[in-house]
């Protein structure tokens, strides 16, 4: 397995004891970006850099994920857990509020984030993700229904044997072309583009990621929707097969006064293929709503 690049220089320690990698640059409102599973900052670096000049940007790693470390309790996978890093990320940064932003599996963290610590919330930017059980809407129920009792089958003793197989595979030149043809991103997305993503596979903890698929999918941040009363941007794809439109808007429907921007073409790597549309629409929404730490 290759060895984790250079870390980032700032960590926090997880409940459990976990090392939590974290960065922190610029000045102005707080933006704290979650990645989603299986990835690392790459998905977020085109925006980050739209913002940096305007904002204090944070970004962090998921426990068995980037410059995190392994999970030492397999437990604290869960949605509500992550949703605890997330707030001694702040915390360790000093931030008292912070606009959250997640990606995929980053919405239900920052949504669960809301159940535990809303006074500490600006504001909300879910971008391509759901607000919970993701594995009902992969590619088709059916797929996703399998793919679910796979991840719970596998289990962190088998994850362990599986992961050498499946670096090998994310180092095929064919890898990409699947990738492609299943929709899971668009064509204007080439390799060098998600190359960071199929990397990230080298240094992905199997335990800790096979853990956070069957939290995630026991999870469900739903209840709380009705709930959230600070400004929140909804960003959706109409072509991601993750996260399918419908749930997009179910979660406008749900949240008032949320906005929804749709971007027709996008897929679920959105983050990728419409890296300016996006950031402008973020910029746009951060400065209408005048957000900003009292």
């Amino acid at each position: 397995m290759n060895s984790k690049p250079q870390a980032w220089p700032r960590y926090t320690v997880a409940r459990d004891g976990t090392s939590i990698a974290y960065e922190d640059r610029g000045q102005g409102t707080p933006i704290i970006f979650t990645n989603g599973y299986a990835t690392s900052h790459y998905y977020w670096e085109g925006v980050r850099a739209q913002l940096d000049p305007e904002y204090r940007t944070l970004i962090w790693d998921l426990k068995g994920h980037g410059y995190s470390a392994p999970a030492r309790n397999l437990d604290e996978c869960s949605i509500p857990a992550c949703a605890d890093d997330l707030i001694r990320v702040l915390d360790a940064a000093g931030v008292e509020k912070a606009v959250l932003a997640g990606f995929s599996l980053g919405c239900q963290i920052i949504l669960e984030t809301w159940r535990q610590h809303p006074d500490r919330i600006l504001a909300f930017i879910p971008v391509l993700g759901t607000y919970g059980r993701p594995f009902d809407n992969l590619l088709h129920p059916q797929f996703g229904k399998s793919a679910y009792r796979a991840f719970k089958a596998i289990g962190p003793k088998i994850s362990r044997s599986i992961m050498p197989a499946v670096r090998l595979n994310m180092r095929l030149p064919t890898t990409h072309t699947v990738t492609r043809m299943t929709g899971m991103v668009g064509p204007d997305v080439d390799l060098a583009k998600m190359k960071p993503f199929y990397d990230h596979f080298q240094v992905l903890d199997g335990p800790s990621w096979i853990a956070m698929g069957v939290h995630a999918q026991d999870h469900s941040a739903e209840d709380l929707l009705e709930s959230i009363d600070v400004p929140t941007l909804i960003v959706s794809g109409g072509r991601d097969v993750f996260t399918p439109h419908r749930l997009s808007v179910h979660m406008h429907k749900s949240i008032k006064g949320s906005e929804l921007f749709l971007l027709p073409s996008a897929t679920h790597a959105g983050l990728l293929e419409h890296t300016e549309a996006i950031s402008a629409r973020i910029g746009e929404f951060l400065h209408r709503n005048d957000l900003h730490v009292s």
